[in-house]
C-alpha cells in the first residue's frame, strides 16, 4: 500500500508551518520503481501551490533515502547555485496564488540503494529574498508488478525514438496548462509511452533525402512511404480483449477540437487492449483502414492487429505504445512496461534479454 506523508499528517498534504503560503503534492498518487541495467527509476511529479499574493522562487529541493530500519541510505539535492537542476532552470518561481507541475529531478538512484523511504525538502523565498519558506514530503514508493506478458509490438530493427526517461516528450506533459484543464485533462496517460521506429543498419528511418527536424516541425511535405515503418504489421504486445478502435484518420490530422468528441484524439488512429488484469495496452498513429480488430475481440498475444502509420499528432510514420491503466485519456495513468524475450542491437554484436525494460536511445529486435 502506498502512503505519502507531509509533517505528521498522513496521506494528506500540509505545511511546515502555519505560516508558509507553499504546499507540495504528489502526483500520481501512487509511486512506483521502475528498474533497469541502469538502475532504479522513479517517474513522478510534485504539485507545488503558493497561496500568496507574491511571486514565490523555488532555491532547492534535496532527497534524503531511508532503509527500512530507517538508517540514511542516500542524500542528493539540487539549488539554485551550485547545483542548478533542469527543473530549477525551467521553473523557478510560483506565481502568486499560483500553482506549477515541478518534475521530480531526482528520476534515477542505484540499483542498491533501499528505497523505503524518500524524504523531499523545498526552499523558496520571495522574489526581494526578505522571505524564506520550506516544504517537507515525503513519498513510499512500491516496485511495480507487471501482470502482462509483453513481446515487441513491432519485428525487425527497431530504434527507441522516445521512451519515458527524464528528458522525453512523453515524461514532460504539463496537465495543469490551460489547454488540458479546458479538455479536463487530470493525469499524464503517455507518462511511461513508447515511439517505436524502424531503422536500417545506419539507424536511418527513412528513405531518400537527409531531413532535419525543421522539415518535421514545419510540415514540409514528403511521402509515407518513404520511411521504413509505414505500413508495417503492429502486433498485439499481450493476449486480451479489444476495447476501443478507430482508424478513419490521415496522416499527420490533429485537430485539438476532436478531443472534445474522443479523447485519444491525440492518436488519430489507434487500437487499445484490455488485458483484463487491470493493464491496457495502446497502440497509437496506426496507419488509416489497417485496423485488423475491432472492440468486442479477443486477441493472442503476436496476431496482427494493424500497421503502423502517422495519424493524429504525429511528426512521422511510427509506432506509439503505451501499458496504462485504463481505456480513455483523461483520468488513465500510464504504467512501466517490461518486454519478454527479445534481442538488444549492440553494433556487430546483440545481447538476448529475457525480460526487462527498454528506452530512449535502445535498439531492439524480436
Amino acid at each position: 500500500m502506498f502512503t505519502f506523508f507531509i509533517g505528521l499528517i498522513i496521506g494528506t498534504s500540509a505545511l511546515i508551518a502555519d505560516t508558509s503560503p507553499i504546499s507540495v503534492e504528489v502526483r500520481p498518487g501512487k509511486v512506483y520503481i521502475a528498474t533497469s541495467d541502469s538502475g532504479q527509476h522513479l517517474n513522478f511529479d510534485f504539485l507545488l501551490r503558493n497561496t500568496s499574493d507574491q511571486k514565490v522562487m523555488i532555491n532547492k529541493v534535496e532527497l534524503s533515502v531511508f532503509d527500512a530500519a530507517d538508517k540514511l541510505a542516500w542524500r542528493d539535492f539540487y539549488d539554485e547555485y551550485g547545483r542548478p537542476s533542469l527543473e530549477l532552470t525551467r521553473n523557478p518561481s510560483l506565481a502568486p496564488k499560483g500553482t506549477a507541475l515541478f518534475y521530480n529531478p531526482f528520476h534515477t538512484l542505484p540499483k542498491d540503494i533501499p528505497l523505503e523511504r524518500l524524504k523531499f525538502e523545498f526552499s523558496f523565498s520571495t522574489e526581494d529574498r526578505l522571505k524564506t519558506y520550506s516544504a517537507v514530503i515525503e513519498v513510499k514508493p512500491v516496485s511495480f508488478v507487471q501482470n502482462t506478458d509483453l513481446i515487441l509490438p513491432l519485428k525487425g530493427r527497431v530504434l527507441v525514438w522516445d521512451g519515458y526517461d527524464y528528458n522525453s516528450h512523453h515524461r514532460r506533459v504539463d496537465y495543469t496548462q490551460n489547454f488540458f484543464e479546458q479538455i479536463g485533462q487530470k493525469t499524464n496517460f503517455q507518462r511511461y509511452a513508447i515511439d517505436f521506429v524502424i531503422v536500417d543498419e545506419a539507424g536511418q528511418h527513412y528513405r531518400g533525402r537527409t531531413r532535419t527536424n525543421n522539415d518535421w516541425y514545419r510540415n514540409r511535405p514528403d511521402e509515407m512511404t518513404e520511411y521504413l515503418s509505414y505500413g508495417v504489421p503492429v502486433f498485439a504486445a499481450g493476449a486480451g480483449k479489444v476495447v476501443a478502435v478507430r482508424d478513419d484518420s490521415e496522416d499527420r490530422k490533429f485537430d485539438p477540437k476532436a478531443l472534445a468528441s474522443d479523447e485519444r484524439a491525440f492518436y488519430g488512429n489507434y487500437v487499445v487492449i484490455d488485458h483484463l488484469n487491470g493493464e491496457f495496452s495502446l497502440y497509437g498513429h496506426i496507419k488509416k483502414g489497417s485496423a485488423l480488430v475491432k472492440a468486442g475481440n479477443t486477441v493472442k498475444q503476436g496476431v496482427q492487429i494493424a500497421s503502423v502509420g502517422a495519424a493524429g499528432s504525429s511528426l512521422f510514420p511510427h509506432l506509439h505504445f503505451e501499458l496504462r491503466d485504463g481505456s480513455g485519456a483523461r483520468t488513465v495513468e500510464g504504467l512501466p512496461s517490461y518486454f519478454s524475450n527479445y534481442k538488444r542491437i549492440l553494433g556487430s554484436s546483440t545481447k538476448s534479454v529475457k525480460r526487462g525494460s527498454i528506452n530512449t536511445g535502445e535498439i531492439v529486435t524480436r
